[in-house]
Order: C-alpha cells, then sequence, then structure tokens
C-alpha cells in the first residue's frame, strides 16, 4: 500500500513526524531489542597511515559478555571481501581504472584515521565496547598524504602500494581537440580552481 502527498514547488511543507519525537515516542535503531540480539563495537584506527603489527586479542576474548572478536585477518581467513567500487571509469587514455581492495576490517595497515582494525561483539553494547577497548595494537606509523593534490605528486606516502601517485583514475568528458581550440579563439579565458568535497 503506497500514500502519496501531493506537493507544490515553492510551498512549506507540513512536518509529520515532529509530534512523536517531541513526546519522547520517536524510536530509533537503538531502541530496537530483539531475543538472543549481540551488539558490535569497532575499534577504529588513531593513525592516519600505519602498518599493522602484532594484534592482541586475548584480553579483549576474556572480557565479560564477549561473543566474538575479530579483525581483518579473521575476515579475510574466511574469504569475505571488502565493498567493490559500483562504478567502473577508466583513464582517458584507456587504462584501466585501479581499485584497490577495501576489506571491511583493515589488514596489512591503515590507511586513514577511523580506519576499522577490529570489531568486538557482545551481549550488550557497553560490553562491547570494553572489549574493543581492550584489543591491543602495535601500529608502525608511516607518512601520510593529507592533501589530495600533494598526493598526487612524485615521492608522496602511497595509500595503497599498488596504485602509482595516488591516482585511481584520471578521467575527462569531450573533445580535447575542439575545447583546445575555443580557447585559443577566446577573447579572454578566466582560470578557476575548485576544491570539491569527499563524494565518496
Amino acid at each position: 500500500m503506497y500514500s502519496f502527498t501531493k506537493i507544490t514547488i515553492g510551498k512549506s511543507v507540513k512536518r509529520v513526524e515532529d509530534k512523536r519525537f517531541l513526546t519522547g515516542k520517536g524510536r530509533y535503531t537503538d531502541d530496537i531489542v530483539l531475543h538472543r540480539m549481540t551488539c558490535a563495537a569497532i575499534l577504529r584506527s588513531p593513525h592516519a597511515h600505519a602498518r599493522l603489527g602484532k594484534i592482541r586479542l586475548d584480553a579483549a576474548r576474556r572480557a565479560p559478555g564477549v561473543v566474538a572478536v575479530f579483525t581483518g585477518a579473521d575476515l579475510k581467513a574466511e574469504g569475505i571481501v571488502g565493498v567493490p567500487c559500483g562504478w567502473q571509469v577508466n583513464f582517458k587514455n584507456g587504462d584501466r581504472m585501479r581499485e584497490p581492495a577495501h576489506p571491511i576490517l583493515a589488514v596489512d595497515k591503515v590507511r586513514f584515521v577511523g580506519d576499522a582494525v577490529a570489531v568486538g561483539i557482545a551481549e550488550t553494547q557497553a560490553q562491547a565496547v570494553d572489549a574493543a577497548e581492550l584489543v591491543e595494537i602495535d601500529y608502525e606509523i608511516l607518512d601520510a598524504a593529507v592533501d589530495a593534490v600533494q598526493a598526487t605528486r612524485p615521492g608522496a606516502p602511497l595509500v595503497h602500494d599498488d596504485v602509482p601517485a595516488n591516482t585511481a583514475f584520471d578521467w575527462q568528458l569531450g573533445d580535447q581537440a575542439k575545447t583546445d581550440a575555443a580557447f585559443a579563439q577566446a577573447a579572454h579565458v578566466t582560470t578557476l580552481e575548485f576544491r570539491n568535497q569527499r563524494l565518496v
């Protein structure tokens, strides 16, 4: 069964969801409690770029209420892979887009602050958080590329070792020759530099 609301462009749309939130009757994901439900807490990297050394899980696995603690190596051993890119784009010269692995939990190194390294699963959210915090990780901190332009320059630290110049693809649309000719004949050319927000 579907419900449709007629909306006139330029007219304010009356909110219909406020009453339940203002009266404390809103329902959020955290309000859902199912039989034998467990909770997960993810331990994330405090480093922008670091190689993963020894990961010690014993204390976390022995903590009260803990069901399991996993690392990227555990998932890899089970054949669980990361999420692939949903849109293949090739280079303007025809080279295939470079698509490095993006595991659910980091395997060999972390590549950004907040990269997921381990997950604790327990009977309650508090126990899961406690388990994640008991995981001990040895990090070998590496130089980081934190500016998109500098990251493409020669000698910049590589986020993925198999992606030269930290460039997944260099893409363009249109007719280069006609575009160059149009600019050559233009009475005035203005050059602008745009900084775009992170999209993906």
